[in-house]
């Protein structure tokens, strides 16, 4: 039986030198750097300072002490005195490379998964959505059109027209990046990845609250602000426009252009004679108060063409 277990022991010792890395307990740490290790074989193995590390300030002392166990590769199976010669510092590069590749690889992983994750959550979300759908979402990007809004996988598009009543004011004085928002699904093309938004805090148009205020044949004072082929627009208040059509300009002449009777910026007294609230328009008469603009200087316009 002695022999046997003599022979079974040296053998394990031999399959050892086919070994090109050991794990042992450490028996002491010199104080040149050195540790020593025993592997159980019938040497030490010895790690030199220059095996531990290439950082001439680390100190194998303050990472290990006797009885801690550590691996090493084996650099030789005899340094010359009897011992095996091993390095650390090998095997830890070994070691950090290969936690390096497991974590790209651990993160590609997790980036597929998530990419996966997402691709599902998006496919969800169109097979769900449908007109009318109530989000509470936050501006990713505000632009002159309109603003963009995420809400959660994909974004959405509020026009401008959506959010203000005013066409001038800019978005960027009523909405913030970040800013959150309850929208509404106002219309979708799933095929092409796009979404059309309400904003129910828009509120009621103020044109009816402007508009509520006057009747008609009432008399105000406006002032011309745009021309189109067919007539002038005029101001009644900020925020309230009229038409004054052509032939509602003068009974002197017809009128083909309305900048060739009127200028932008003039004042003139005008009778409402339509209010269409379904249609939001207010149509106006300068012919039937025509000689009664005198203080705003339309009476040149009107003395000009008596004489002609």
């Amino acid at each position: 039986m002695t022999e046997n277990f003599e022979e079974l022991y040296n053998q394990s010792l031999n399959n050892k030198r086919f070994d090109k890395t050991v794990t042992g307990t450490v028996i002491q740490v010199s104080r040149k750097g050195e540790i020593f290790v025993d592997f159980k074989y019938n040497v030490d193995g010895i790690i030199p300072r220059k095996e531990y590390s290439d950082d001439e300030n680390a100190n194998p002392a303050d990472e290990f002490k006797p009885g801690d166990t550590i691996t090493a590769d084996v650099l030789k199976w005899n340094d010359g005195l009897g011992n095996v010669l091993l390095s650390y510092k090998n095997y830890k590069v070994r070691q950090d490379a290969q936690k390096e590749k497991e974590e790209k690889i651990r993160k590609a992983e997790a980036i597929k998964k998530e990419k996966q994750e997402r691709a599902k959550s998006i496919a969800d979300f169109w097979d769900k959505l449908e007109v009318g759908k109530s989000f509470t979402g936050t501006i990713s990007k505000i632009a002159d059109y309109g603003v963009f809004v995420d809400l959660g996988v994909v974004n959405g598009l509020a026009h401008k027209s959506e959010l203000v009543w005013d066409k001038t004011e800019k978005l960027e004085n009523k909405f913030k990046v970040n800013d959150v928002i309850e929208v509404k699904v106002k219309s979708f093309d799933k095929d092409e990845r796009k979404i059309a938004l309400e904003y129910p805090g828009k509120g009621e148009n103020p044109w009816f609250a402007l508009a509520g205020k006057y009747k008609v044949s009432d008399i105000v004072t406006c002032k011309v602000v745009k021309f189109a082929p067919f007539g002038a627009f005029v101001e009644i208040e900020k925020g309230l426009e009229g038409l004054v059509h052509n032939s509602e300009i003068t009974t002197l002449k017809r009128v083909v252009k309305p900048e060739d009777e009127l200028t932008l910026g003039q004042k003139v007294n005008a009778k409402i004679i339509n209010i269409d609230t379904e249609k939001m328009k207010i149509g106006l008469s300068i012919k039937d108060l025509e000689g009664t603009s005198a203080e705003y200087g339309y009476e040149e316009y009107i003395t000009k063409n008596e004489n002609n």
